[in-house]
């Protein structure tokens, strides 16, 4: 999806893709193993996964104004629940002879996560984790609640509700934009005087906050509530102030995923501690992340602050790298013995994403209804840039913008 600027058609078939490893429930594979006779894969209650289908259907039809896509057909896959002692299953399902639109993958999506229901501060359950799925053990009995997965179901469902307005579900539409808002105001509530909580445990006990011992302050909380039109400019301003302060380092460059990690006398989280402090989603620098806080900073008119985020994710060719020179790397150790050792380098998710900040963010060349759009945010003493985009029928345009971030030709 981050590279629809590109080629929109390789989202179209990621979307179909990911439509036909969804389970009839709602719920999809957490990954799988292609195969000719039917894929192999995961199954899991990670309470995340689901819900980047709608997010990556509302992009492209955003973007590209081709809502045909709505109307492709796909199976869902079938296989019994996951029993209540089971965490996950890796299996080979069946799928059901019938094939489903694309528009009813994405609703069986928001009724299930509707059916999972809240926990007692009003925030989406994390069950077996959420984006950091290393995060199994915080909501493992069905109460520990996550602020990050509040705000990204609130963005997704705010997203896809525009879809269904002009599919004549209007009331279907209302509903959700009330649940996005009921899920926005929830993930406000849990601010700890500077910043917001990652989530509660299932004691409900606060995850995150001054008063942790482990992950006092997490980024994607603190980016995501960026994207929330109910977070006060006051709050989304502090929330980015103590992301930076506290989990940037310019001189590495390394951007931490939350700090401090978890350790061998750390609350229990769940099998992240086994990374070892900094390593990984431990801690470290976890490239999705390290880009969402760049994009934060740029929704906020900090680009200067976006860009030196954002190229902190760039490879560099030093021996304490340790990796190729030519590829993003998925993490960056914060460890003080791996101190900016790269790890993961075949992630292209991280090289997409990268993609996507710096074209839409810092550049401003964005698609709306399939046409390009050029509104940069642009760091004091740049000069401007120039461009040329080539569209899906292969005409070519160049664009010029200037250093005040104006469009002169093209």
């Amino acid at each position: 999806v981050n590279l629809i600027l590109i080629d929109p058609s390789l989202a179209r078939s990621r979307i179909l893709d990911c439509c036909a490893r969804q389970y009839v429930q709602g719920d999809v594979m957490h990954w799988w193993h292609p195969r000719a006779s039917g894929a192999r894969g995961i199954r899991t209650r990670c309470s995340d996964d689901y819900l980047w289908l709608p997010w990556a259907v509302a992009e492209y039809v955003e973007k590209t104004g081709n809502r045909a896509v709505l109307t492709e057909k796909t199976p869902f896959l079938q296989s019994e629940p996951l029993r209540r002692e089971e965490h996950s299953r890796y299996e080979q399902p069946g799928c059901t002879e019938e094939k489903y639109t694309v528009l009813e993958h994405c609703r069986r999506t928001f009724e299930l996560f509707e059916s999972r229901g809240a926990g007692a501060h009003g925030l989406p359950l994390m069950l077996d984790g959420d984006w950091n799925d290393g995060m199994d053990a915080v909501g493992r009995e069905g109460k520990g609640e996550s602020v990050w997965l509040a705000w990204f179901f609130s963005y997704t469902a705010r997203s896809f509700a525009g879809i269904l307005e002009k599919e004549g579900m209007e009331e279907e539409a209302k509903r959700l934009l009330e649940r996005a808002s009921a899920a926005a105001a929830a993930a406000d509530a849990a601010w700890n005087g500077e910043w917001y909580l990652r989530g509660y445990f299932d004691s409900g006990a606060p995850l995150g906050g001054r008063e942790s011992k482990n992950c006092k302050i997490d980024s994607i909380a603190q980016s995501w509530a960026a994207m929330c039109p109910e977070v006060s400019t006051g709050r989304r301003r502090a929330a980015l102030d103590a992301a930076i302060s506290r989990l940037f380092d310019p001189q590495a460059p390394l951007a931490r995923l939350f700090d401090p990690p978890f350790g061998v006398d750390g609350e229990r989280a769940g099998y992240i501690r086994s990374y070892g402090p900094g390593f990984r989603e431990n801690g470290g620098q976890y490239t999705h992340a390290a880009l969402w806080l760049a994009m934060a900073c740029f929704r906020e008119g900090r680009a200067e602050k976006g860009l030196e985020i954002l190229k902190s994710a760039l490879p560099r060719p030093t021996a304490a790298y340790g990796a190729e020179p030519f590829a993003i790397p998925a993490d960056v150790c914060s460890a003080p013995e791996r101190y900016g050792e790269a790890g993961w380098t075949g992630y292209t998710g991280s090289a997409g994403w990268f993609f996507r900040v710096a074209a839409e963010e810092l550049l401003g060349l964005r698609l709306s209804d399939g046409e390009l759009k050029v509104s940069p945010r642009l760091p004091d003493g740049w000069e401007g840039y120039e461009a040329v985009w080539t569209d899906a029928e292969g005409h070519r345009r160049r664009i010029r913008v200037d250093g005040s971030g104006q469009t002169v030709d093209g």
